[in-house]
Order: C-alpha cells, then structure tokens, then sequence
C-alpha cells in the first residue's frame, strides 16, 4: 500500500469509529494523526515508541492492544511493506470499562495527576467509547482490511429525493390539563433552577423525580423517536442547570466542562432509563459544584481571587501572583479578603487543600505524600500539621477512621 493513501484510510476509519489514529512512520515519528480528544500523556514520545517497538514483534495481519497504566486502550497494527521496520497504526484511545467518578481519581492520584486538572480528566475518561472484546475484534479486523490495499474512492452516481407531499397534521386543540401540565412544568423547571444556584442540595433531590416526569412527558415531541426528543430536552436542561450553577457563583471554566460532560453523556445513551439517571446525577453534580467553589458571597475583587484560587488549587499559590492576576495590591487584597472570608489567603487555601485531600484519604490508595503533592502541598510534614489544625486528626488518623486500613506514607 503507498504511504500517501494511509492518511485516506486512517481519515475514512475516523470517520466511521470516532475514535484518535494515528500512523508512524518506520522511523517511529508520527506521518499522520487525528487526535480530537484532550489527552495527558499521548504525544509523549515515551508511550508511542513503547508501542511502536511492540508492533515490530507483530507480523501483518496480527493486531495487538496496549494499556497504559492510565487504563486507557489503543489497538495497534505493523502495516504491509518489505522494510525492515514497518509503519505503525494506532487506534485509540478507547476504554474496556466504564470508571465510576471514584476510580477515576483512583487512576488520576496513581498516575500522580494534579488535582486542578481533574475535572478535565474526569470529562476525558466519561467521553470515551467503553468497547467489548468483540468491538474491539472488529476494530482489528477493520484496520487489517482497509490498510491491506489502497482505497478505491467511491462517487455518488445518482440523488434521489422523493416528491410526495407531506401527510398535513390536523391542529392541535390544548385542553385545559394540558395547559395546567404546561404551566407546571415551568413552575417545576424554575424550582430547581432556583434549588441547584442556592446549592440547595436536599431540594434538588425531591425536584429529581419531577424533573424525569418532565423529560417523559416531551418524550413524543418527535413521532416515534421517544429516545430522540428526551436527548433533545436533556441537552436544554443541561443548560438550565449551567445557567442555574452560574447564577449561584460558579466559575465559568468549571461550568464549561461539566456541561461538555454531559452534552457527551447525554449523546452515549440507548434508553430512556440511562437519561433518568442521568438527569439524577447531572442535578446533583452542578448543586455541589455550586457548593464547593461558589464565590458569590464575595465583592467581585475577592470573587476573582478566590476563583484563581480554587482553579489553581494543585499548583504553588502566592499573594503577588494572585493580585497581579486581578490586577490589585498585594496588601490590599491580603487585608480585604481577611475582611470577607473571614480567613487569611493562606487559611483559605490550606481549607480547600485539606477539603481535596480528605476525599482523597477516603479510600486506602494513594499514599498520603502523593495525595499532599497532588493538593498542592511540596512538603509532608507542613501537609501533616495543616490538616491536623483543620480537622483535628492527622492524615493517618483520619484514613484509618474512615476506611479502617493501616496508613502508608
């Protein structure tokens, strides 16, 4: 095959699997890629000559796959040719199992991932395709076949449209309940509008149930697409829930990425009943969004130094670099937020630092000094001393109370 026509095929597999390829070259450098998805460690030359050396043991048509410890899978095929080396396909990413939330920072704190970027992980991991042995097979197959000869490119030989009129609709009469049901709904839709910018969580729990109702009663917008005309009314209320989090104090770069989340989620589902759970969580996840980093009880001086804050969370903080990023005097802003939060810069990072690692200590791994680098703190024994100051407990305490296994450091 001429190594002009695999960016042809490796764009024709794109387009019918949605999933990254990439082809190296026989040198091990990239001749070809579509990478639409965000990803830490997949330009590493590391991990591609990894997978590029394993192939080579590989003799066409034989495809292998590759984990990497971030539990994320490519399937990989050594294309046709006479050289020694070979060129490379690798398709991928791609999971072989949905991760809970949980097991994603598992995966994030193995990987000694920092704690700002976890909600961009944690959207990355959601919005891959979860394939089974058999799909998987069927990739392999698929690349096996299209790079085993050139591709013959196909024309359209004809467009058919047909003519036939369209069958009219009779008017629809509202009766008085339908209107009542109509009037209820945005009653119910500015209930929890209301519920979710107060992070009102308990609220948002009881208005859960009514909201599926809601979805259920749309569920015939399109004719005999109930699963279609829920996606649509998923996709609005994700955006209600996004305006209702931005009402409440809610940084827009944490609204961008969980709305991109379930926009994904949304789209991945094959039955009504994963969209009612669906719309359960995604209620849930922007009430405590707004709980955990609204800044809207701040003068908006302080609202935008506690949002740089809380973005950058995992990384070295510093009073001058947070007044130059909101353009204030250091001093002047170290005495004001003193004012209204009622704790110096300093408290108030280590509070929030403290709140990440206590989630993280909730379950037997990581190690308590990879979880106080991934929060932010480069020294253990200050880590140590600030969160027995804020909770009472030391790290290994507080892991012990909670999971009941032995601490590692």
């Amino acid at each position: 095959m001429l190594t002009n026509n695999y960016g042809s095929t490796a764009d024709l597999i794109h387009s019918l699997t949605h999933i990254d390829i990439m082809v190296l070259e026989a040198s091990g450098h990239p001749m070809f890629k579509i990478q639409e998805n965000w990803l830490p460690e997949f330009q590493q030359s590391s991990k591609l000559q990894t997978i590029f050396t394993y192939a080579q043991k590989y003799q066409y048509p034989d495809y292998f796959t590759y984990t990497d410890p971030g539990q994320l899978n490519y399937v990989t095929l050594k294309l046709p040719t006479s050289a020694i080396k070979q060129p490379v396909v690798i398709l991928g990413p791609f999971l072989t199992t949905a991760f809970t939330i949980d097991e994603v920072n598992d995966i994030i704190a193995e990987n000694g991932y920092n704690i700002s970027e976890r909600s961009q992980l944690e959207q990355f991991y959601q919005s891959l395709p979860v394939l089974s042995s058999t799909q998987i097979n069927d990739l392999g197959t698929l690349l096996v076949n299209l790079f085993s000869k050139p591709l013959v490119p196909a024309t359209q030989g004809a467009k058919l449209i047909s003519n036939n009129p369209p069958t009219p609709k009779a008017g629809k009469i509202i009766d008085t309940e339908h209107q009542q049901q109509i009037v209820n709904n945005y009653l119910n839709e500015e209930k929890i509008t209301n519920a979710i910018a107060s992070g009102n969580e308990v609220a948002v729990r009881q208005l859960s149930q009514t909201m599926t109702k809601i979805f259920d009663s749309f569920s015939n917008r399109i004719p005999n697409k109930p699963l279609r005309s829920s996606k649509n009314i998923c996709f609005v209320f994700n955006t209600i829930c996004r305006i209702a989090a931005h009402k409440g104090g809610v940084h827009p770069l944490y609204l961008n990425d969980i709305s991109e989340k379930y926009a994904l989620l949304i789209e991945k589902q094959v039955n009504l009943q994963g969209l009612h759970t669906l719309v359960v969580s995604m209620t849930d996840e922007y009430c405590k969004l707004v709980q955990q980093v609204s800044t809207n009880d701040f003068s908006p001086m302080i609202k935008r130094a506690a949002d740089y804050i809380l973005l950058n969370l995992g990384h070295p903080i510093v009073l001058d670099k947070i007044a130059e990023s909101i353009g204030t005097n250091p001093s002047y802003l170290s005495r004001k937020f003193k004012q209204e939060a009622g704790l110096t810069i300093t408290e108030y990072i280590n509070t929030h630092r403290i709140k990440e690692a206590k989630q993280y200590l909730s379950s037997s791994q990581p190690s308590i000094t990879d979880i106080a680098m991934m929060v932010g703190f480069n020294d253990l024994n200050y880590f140590i001393r600030v969160f027995k100051k804020v909770t009472g407990k030391t790290p290994s305490q507080f892991r012990r109370k909670t999971t009941g296994a032995p601490a590692s450091k």
